[in-house]
């Protein structure tokens, strides 16, 4: 039985709130911030096959982040295969931050934090598949997630091209009722080759100096967001290397260093001001503890990144308890 959510069929108050319901209901919980500048629109349809579930995702520009206070109430242990079918994406996870083109495949984990950015109106193909099911270390699963897999992999193509015909026959309502166990144990196996291949792989090669450096920059960024004057010059300093070097080896990134850095505060902002035990702080000492200097300075660039105040923002999280309305 096929379930379906459509945005344009609830009132445009109400959207925002049940569309990340029907997405927490369909794949996990998530915070959904959609793009500022037009309302939340997005349709998802979902079958089982067996116990995995299988959903396609078309929405408008959005960005999705499991955070770790969701986690915190929420241990559902699941891999996210997902395939970009149209648009591109930013995803991290892992220190991992990947852009995916059309036809990229990527893997996450539901049980550690991570943030997606649609750049613009997508279309996604999802299998939600429980990790009890897989037979892998989680040191390999490790090794893999937040990582791009273009239809080119030998193994991940194979992967893409399985996830993206099953939905195709689900959604055009083939009857695979008589093959799903099938098709089920088929999807398991290649998603352990895969990650049994590239995992172990992973743990074979070391990575260079330069990634070795990108990952220790950014736990130093994550450990001094507090600090007001943090910035290019400091990090550098700290890592005993030209500001030049940074840039330079950001170059390849999704984000500069102070773009990251900007961005980290201003998601660590948005955590706390959706955490209800911190309901009774000031949003100003929140944004202090996160490196913000000006209350006026912090509020702008908020309104300017989500589309909406941090007052705004927080009584939205609050409202957002109620379940979406089926149609």
């Amino acid at each position: 039985m096929i379930k379906t959510f459509r945005t344009d069929l609830i009132p445009p108050s109400e959207r925002a709130a049940y569309w990340t319901e029907a997405v927490h209901q369909a794949i996990t919980r998530l915070q959904i911030r959609p793009d500022r500048e037009r309302a939340v629109r997005g349709a998802l349809w979902s079958v089982s096959l067996g116990t995995i579930r299988l959903h396609h995702v078309e929405a408008s520009p959005q960005q999705m982040a499991r955070t770790r206070g969701i986690i915190a109430n929420d241990s559902s242990g699941t891999l996210i295969v997902s395939l970009q079918a149209a648009g591109r994406s930013v995803v991290t996870q892992d220190g991992r931050e990947t852009l995916l083109s059309p036809g990229d495949l990527v893997l996450i984990d539901s049980r550690r934090p991570f943030f997606r950015d649609f750049l613009g109106s997508f279309r996604q193909n999802i299998a939600a598949v429980p990790l009890e099911m897989l037979d892998v270390p989680d040191s390999d699963l490790a090794r893999v997630t937040g990582r791009v897999f273009p239809a080119t992999h030998h193994v991940g193509g194979i992967l893409a091209s399985y996830v993206s015909r099953i939905a195709a026959a689900a959604e055009s309502h083939a009857c695979l009722s008589g093959t799903k166990r099938y098709l089920e144990q088929g999807m398991v196996d290649v998603l352990t080759a895969l990650v049994a291949h590239e995992g172990r792989l992973g743990a074979d090669v070391s990575p260079t100096a330069e990634e070795t450096l990108r990952l220790l920059i950014r736990e130093y960024i994550r450990n001094h967001l507090n600090r007001p004057d943090l910035s290019v010059t400091v990090i550098a300093a700290a890592h005993h290397v030209s500001v030049r070097y940074l840039h330079k080896l950001f170059e390849g990134e999704a984000m500069s260093v102070s773009r990251w850095i900007h961005h980290q505060r201003l998601e660590a902002c948005r955590e706390d001001l959706s955490r209800p035990d911190l309901a009774g702080v000031p949003v100003a000492t929140i944004a202090q503890r996160w490196g913000f200097g000006s209350p006026a300075h912090f509020s702008r660039a908020f309104r300017a990144t989500y589309g909406i105040s941090p007052v705004e923002w927080r009584r939205m999280t609050r409202n957002e308890k109620s379940g979406p309305h089926r149609r």
